[in-house]
């Protein structure tokens, strides 16, 4: 770890200890992953608007601002800490009177692929501010460091970031259900001889049954029989209704017979770069090209952000009603999921390559209690956003 000189911990010492002139605290600061990709958590008792970026200069850190809080961090009372995987080590300080701010100097060079926001885990009262960080080479952090402001094409910006962040009007939220495979495809086959492309139908079809049964929710489904339709067929339902949620439902297999449990994936790099193309080519927000680029980026980073915000909320529900895989939070190049607009998530239900997961993926009751699990876990995210009383995009811009 790089040693502080003894005049920074002085003045780290002194602000750390003393108190924000703000209800808000840091109550924990904890890392995941390993050395090419690593999770930072900050965690605060009240929600807070904050943002993260890196900075190039005799070591490479990441910054993260958030409002006037005080630290209360148990063993770290003095505003400093060892990091972990691309993390060396960190400090807190009070930057103004109004902000407060976390450094994190890097072991190596890496580039923001996600910031986000989430509520507070089960059992738990505290805000989670999260920002994923990926290893790069030191051309590419010098490239993305730094917070850039956009300057004169701000006003005209502004004048269209509502279209970007704000639904359509209307009594319920929409929300698409994809069965995976179907027809030709019949998807995983499992140790029984049964069809993936059943399960995820007769999945597809509770999920339904239960979210018209709320009231709340308009569903639409990509098929509804026993049919394969194409990845731009499924992926043009969610478009023509601008959905307000997508959930492509899917069983996995797995060489290893004893492999178990349920994962829901995001879109990974890879296929946030073919999403943002794509996006690009077909978007018409404007004929002034670097304000549609910029547009295109706010939907996308909009997009990934809610779509990792929703599959976290997701998982703390699914939790309830079947085992998960490690890391069950995944992110692979999937086309069904690239539409640049709507929050979506890839749910496996299970492993057909096992028994029980099989055997559970045909039951009745299982099916039942796997899709109430993921009803309530649409119900929190809807509430997370605050729809009951403020338009969605007040919490996605919170936790930008």
């Amino acid at each position: 770890m790089r040693i502080l000189t003894a005049a920074v911990l002085a003045i780290t010492s002194i602000l750390a200890v003393s108190p924000a002139q703000a209800d808000q605290e840091v109550r924990s600061v904890r890392f995941g992953g390993d050395e090419s990709r690593t999770r930072v958590v900050v965690e605060t008792t009240e929600p807070a608007d904050f943002r993260a970026f890196t900075l190039d200069g005799v070591s490479s850190r990441l910054v993260i601002d958030l409002p006037a809080s005080s630290w209360q961090v148990d063993g770290l009372e003095m505003g400093e800490g060892v990091g972990r995987g691309l993390v060396d080590d960190f400090r807190f300080f009070n930057n103004s009177e109004a902000s407060s701010r976390i450094v994190f100097e890097l072991e190596h060079p890496a580039v923001i692929s996600e910031q986000f926001a989430l509520d507070p885990a089960s059992g738990s009262s505290n805000y989670r501010l999260v920002v994923d960080l990926q290893r790069t080479s030191q051309e590419a952090f010098r490239d993305n460091s730094g917070y850039h402001r956009i300057g004169d094409m701000n006003s005209l910006i502004a004048e269209r970031v509502e279209a970007v962040y704000t639904p359509p009007a209307r009594e319920r939220r929409v929300i698409v259900i994809d069965a995976g495979h179907g027809g030709h495809d019949p998807g995983a086959i499992g140790v029984g001889g049964t069809h993936e492309s059943t399960v995820t139908l007769a999945a597809a079809r509770e999920l339904r049954r239960q979210l018209e049964a709320t009231g709340r929710y308009q569903v639409l489904m990509t098929r509804d029989r026993d049919i394969y339709p194409s990845w731009e067929q499924r992926v043009g339902v969610m478009a023509e209704a601008r959905a307000d949620l997508f959930l492509s439902l899917h069983a996995d297999a797995s060489r290893n017979p004893n492999v178990r449990g349920a994962s829901v994936y995001t879109l990974n790099d890879r296929a946030e770069n073919r999403a943002r193309n794509r996006a690009r080519q077909d978007a018409a927000h404007t004929d002034q090209a670097d304000v549609n680029n910029i547009l295109v980026e706010l939907e996308l980073r909009e997009k990934r952000n809610q779509s990792s915000v929703f599959a976290q909320v997701l998982l703390d529900h699914l939790d309830d009603s079947s085992p998960l895989l490690t890391n069950p939070h995944r992110q692979a190049n999937l086309f069904v999921l690239l539409d640049p607009r709507v929050p979506a998530v890839l749910v496996e239900m299970g492993f057909m390559s096992n028994r029980t997961d099989e055997r559970n993926l045909l039951s009745e009751r299982f099916r039942r209690n796997q899709m109430s699990s993921v009803v309530r876990g649409i119900d929190a995210y809807f509430a997370g956003r605050g729809d009951d009383d403020e338009p969605a995009a007040s919490a996605s811009l919170r936790a930008r």
